[in-house]
């Protein structure tokens, strides 16, 4: 599995850790030679000058060098040239924008700027600016090289033309075009002509990062052919300050509060896709997660969850899924929930806009606890004293607390996310919709709910990937609790309940940062923090969780 493709492609051209000079160079030279012909026509010495410096791959010399020269088109061009060269983006956008200023039909400058903004990450504006390339770099490989690669998620197929395109036009994009083509055309379901590219790169470019990346590629493309598998595994350790919030809830007083307490935490996962045509694909999975605390060991956890999924291409751009999952759980070895999940989700690119999903989700729980029981019931008045003289503390009569509790039930959700890419730190921000209905069979847990998420996932220096996430829920219930407040809980007296019905706010936070050890290690850190502020006390809580995990990534 290794990195997400976006971390690959955002740093493309180039395999993951390859250098970009050596396919940009020959490019780069051949635009500086019709700089060196304006420059000699022009008669400005500096600029003659800076273009031969450039021309001998001495651009930070050249950059100096134009301090000098007459301000002019060619001068921003041969700067922007320089600073692409120097992979200094920002500065060779700033440049090629004042080139573009000064004369709008200076050749090629709308596709020098929509390779310096696809370098940069602004995808958006890349994919304007070589919109705007089309009708004047027909005739450029770096033009179609670059298309290729803003098409390569979103239109593999169309993708794979542009490179193969751009390959025919200039020898020096190869191996990079044939490459990405390779990886196009697999994306597309055109296996014979990935296999036929990627060979291509092999024998284009022996022993290099490029030819080894390749034969990667096409090992895992003909195990695809026959059903892939894969698998990861994750372990660590955290902090929990508030665990006891797992129990289903009890009026005894001394189990209000937190209880803090330090576990282990594993998640085991794997699957195999066993059919893979050109619009269908189906696999199974399986997810089996678990905890030990290391003093509250009546809430070690043990859940896993079986999977299956159809995933329908109704477009380019477009896939359906149906997936179905069913889980069991144990607490402290003792069964906890059976669990079964459909879900149906539509996958959209929008290609420079982003992508969308839409989803829903009909889900079935039957909780396997025992619960409390019944309380006895009380005279009808709050305050007074019990029936029986040994009784600790009694209920309002009428109130079936074992009937109530029951939290049997079904629920649906109905949602849509979409993502955007950001002109920073090769940032995804990604803000979500989502409703959700539960009904119980007991009337305590019966709600419905409105939540909005923003998640962030960004690229930091040094293979850092930063997620973040934010989400707020309003969660109103359909009746009031039959749980008391702790506080009016008297020997032998009834107590008293809420007129008004349950709501719950609830606000989540996370922050995770990990780092690739290697393309199958990688260590991570979080913390999430959980506040839920609900008119019942009892459901009344914060919670913050720290942890540190290590994940490793097995592949076929």
């Amino acid at each position: 599995m290794g990195r997400p493709p976006s971390a690959v492609l955002s740093a493309a051209p180039g395999p993951p850790r390859q250098p970009r000079r050596r396919f940009i160079q020959p490019l780069v030279l051949a635009a500086l030679l019709q700089v060196s012909l304006v420059a000699y026509a022009q008669g400005d010495a500096a600029l003659t000058r800076a273009t031969a410096q450039a021309r001998a791959g001495r651009c930070a010399e050249a950059l100096d060098t134009l301090s000098g020269a007459q301000a002019s088109v060619a001068v921003s061009m041969l700067r922007g040239q320089c600073h692409f060269e120097l992979k200094q983006y920002g500065a060779a956008v700033d440049a090629f924008d004042a080139a573009k200023a000064a004369d709008p039909s200076a050749p090629h400058v709308d596709m020098r700027l929509g390779m310096a903004h696809f370098q940069l990450g602004d995808l958006g504006r890349a994919e304007q600016a070589l919109g705007a390339a089309a009708a004047t770099s027909q005739d450029r490989a770096e033009y179609h090289l670059y298309s290729g690669l803003l098409q390569l998620q979103r239109q593999p197929g169309d993708a794979a033309r542009s490179l193969d395109r751009a390959r025919s036009l200039s020898p020096a994009v190869e191996p990079t075009a044939s490459y990405y083509a390779g990886l196009a055309y697999a994306g597309a379901e055109e296996n014979e002509s990935a296999i036929a590219a990627l060979d291509r790169v092999i024998e284009l470019a022996p022993g290099s990062v490029w030819a080894a990346e390749a034969a990667k590629a096409k090992e895992r493309l003909e195990a695809t052919e026959a059903g892939s598998w894969w698998a990861w595994a994750r372990a660590g350790i955290e902090y929990d300050d508030n665990v006891t919030l797992r129990t289903h809830g009890s009026i005894r007083p001394e189990d209000f509060g937190s209880s803090h307490d330090a576990r282990a935490v594993w998640t085991v996962h794997g699957g195999y896709e066993f059919l893979r045509e050109r619009d269908w694909s189906a696999g199974v999975s399986l997810t089996y997660f678990g905890s030990a605390h290391f003093d509250l060991e009546d809430f070690n956890q043990q859940y896993p969850v079986l999977s299956l999924w159809v995933d329908r291409r109704l477009a380019e751009t477009s896939t359906l899924r149906v997936r179905y999952d069913a889980g069991h759980a144990w607490i402290d070895g003792e069964p906890f929930l059976n669990s079964h999940t459909v879900t149906p989700t539509l996958f959209h690119d929008w290609g420079a806009s982003g992508r969308s999903r839409l989803f829903g989700s009909l889900y079935k729980y039957n909780y396997l606890f025992d619960d409390d029981g019944e309380i006895p019931d009380g005279r009808g008045e709050p305050g007074s004293a019990c029936l029986k003289s040994t009784t600790l503390f009694c209920s309002p009569p009428g109130v079936q607390e074992g009937q109530d509790r029951n939290r049997d039930g079904w629920g649906f959700s109905l949602g849509g996310q979409h993502t955007i890419p950001l002109g920073f730190l090769e940032t995804e921000l990604t803000g979500g919709l989502l409703y959700h209905r539960y009904s119980s069979r007991g009337s305590e847990y019966s709600y419905q709910a409105y939540e909005a998420r923003i998640e962030t996932a960004s690229l930091l220096p040094w293979e850092l990937h930063l997620r973040t996430r934010v989400s707020y829920t309003l969660r109103p219930y359909r009746n009031n609790s039959s749980f008391p407040d702790p506080r009016d809980i008297v020997f032998n007296r009834e107590y008293p309940l809420q007129n008004e019905n349950r709501r719950d706010d609830q606000w989540y936070g996370a922050i995770e940062l990990e780092k690739y050890l290697t393309d199958e290690l990688s260590v991570e850190i979080a913390w999430r923090y959980l506040k839920n502020h609900s008119n019942v006390v009892l459901f009344d809580y914060d919670r913050e969780t720290t942890g540190i995990y290590v994940t490793y990534r097995f592949e076929e």
